[in-house]
């Protein structure tokens, strides 16, 4: 089966054609002329409707290509190629099936009449076929009371595909699916409960009912659910972040330090939470998180206020990666100004070479600025005396 990635290639080969004449090539013995007409037509979307009989029997054809071209005009036709495609269902053959499935969930909630062919697949000794049924169930509008339980049931196979598919359209069903998904969480299965976790995050605010399970499978040994429940937990946003300090407050070390590492591979999203972090009462979780908040590379500006606290951290090593973090917000980093030139009087050369490097970065006069550089003109470090220098000069002090 052609990768679906491959569809953007073709498309970008093709230029929108007269309707008439794509319509004329629809059929063409050349092959690339028939292809360039599937193309084409499904730039014209419903109005091409005269083709869905010719465009359902590529879905049999031996042809990878040509079968997932006519599966994407399929979906951009819509609801009036569903009665045709939705025929392939009842055969034999895995790929016309397996197409006419993608075409199905292309189509979207036009083609939720089509719901109870799908779901008899999704029982289907075929893995494909398994997988492509619940995408297709996730997006054709299927009435959860009916759809939910057997993607939750698909959540359970080994086949990997076919979970990852159960848990994107499980995810589709919002608030129907949490509960399911909940309990989900609480099995054997590692692969299950990583895939019910991803599932809970892409809901988002509206499975905030799950935060005490998605707690607990954070403090999971196994550190690929433990990831996913705490990346869970990021994207349910506030509602979460009281489970996340807990998490944080953990009393074992290991604990700790995997939560900060599964909120460094979340990203940009648990920024917020990692500049929370750097208030922690452990100082290997502000290590941590500040080294994360630099390896992250944020430029967020909601990080500021957690950084600028920061400042003052007995810690040398926290309050060196803080200012490193600071260099990439520093054009709004103005509240930071007082702890930076705290920061100026540090024993450490490198500590007052960050200061200054991030003071360079901050526009805007400052008088407060000016007293604290101006004594380091006279620092005994050649690199100190230097941005002092050049943090003057941007003050307007030569």
């Amino acid at each position: 089966m052609l990768a679906l990635a491959s569809i953007a290639l073709v498309l970008t080969m093709s230029q929108p054609s007269d309707l008439d004449t794509l319509l004329k090539n629809r059929d063409s013995s050349d092959r690339e002329t028939r292809l360039a007409a599937i193309v084409g037509l499904a730039e014209h979307g419903p109005k091409a409707k005269p083709a869905v009989r010719e465009l359902v029997a590529l879905l049999k054809m031996n042809d990878e290509e040509l079968r997932l071209n006519a599966a994407v005009t399929l979906g951009k036709i819509g609801g009036e190629a569903v009665v045709e495609v939705a025929k392939l269902l009842d055969g034999t053959d895995v790929d016309a099936r397996y197409y006419a499935l993608s075409a199905l969930g292309w189509i979207g909630p036009d083609a939720k009449s089509a719901t109870g062919k799908i779901l008899t697949i999704a029982n289907d000794k075929d893995a494909g076929l398994r997988a492509k049924s619940a995408f297709a169930l996730g997006r054709v509008g299927a009435d959860p009371k009916i759809a939910i339980k057997p993607l939750l049931k698909l959540l359970t196979e080994e086949n990997e595909a076919v979970r990852v598919s159960a848990g994107d359209a499980l995810s589709r069903f919002k608030a129907n699916a949490v509960p399911g998904l909940i309990e989900a969480l609480k099995d054997d299965a590692v692969g299950m409960r990583i895939e019910a976790a991803r599932a809970l995050g892409a809901i988002g605010v509206d499975a905030k009912d799950a935060i005490p399970t998605l707690q607990h499978v954070a403090g999971d040994a196994n550190d690929k659910s433990a990831d996913e429940a705490v990346r869970a937990l990021v994207k349910l946003g506030k509602p979460a972040f009281g489970a996340i300090a807990m998490l944080l407050d953990d009393v074992k070390l290991e604990a700790r330090q995997r939560t900060v590492k599964s909120l460094e591979k979340a990203g940009a999203s648990a920024s917020v939470v990692l500049a929370n972090a750097l208030t922690s009462k452990h100082l290997d979780v502000r290590r941590e998180a500040s080294r994360s908040l630099v390896v992250l590379n944020l430029r967020e500006e909601a990080i500021i206020p957690g950084l600028t606290q920061a400042l003052r951290d007995p810690d040398i090593e926290v309050r060196r990666h803080v200012m490193q973090a600071l260099l990439r917000v520093a054009v709004g980093a103005h509240k930071a100004v007082p702890n930076l030139i705290v920061n100026l009087k540090d024993a450490n050369v490198e500590i007052r070479l960050l200061a200054l490097s991030v003071l360079r970065e901050i526009p805007g006069e400052s008088e407060a600025v000016v007293r604290a550089v101006t004594p380091l003109l006279q620092d005994p470090d050649d690199n100190v005396r230097r941005l002092a220098k050049e943090v003057l000069e941007f003050q307007g002090k030569p």
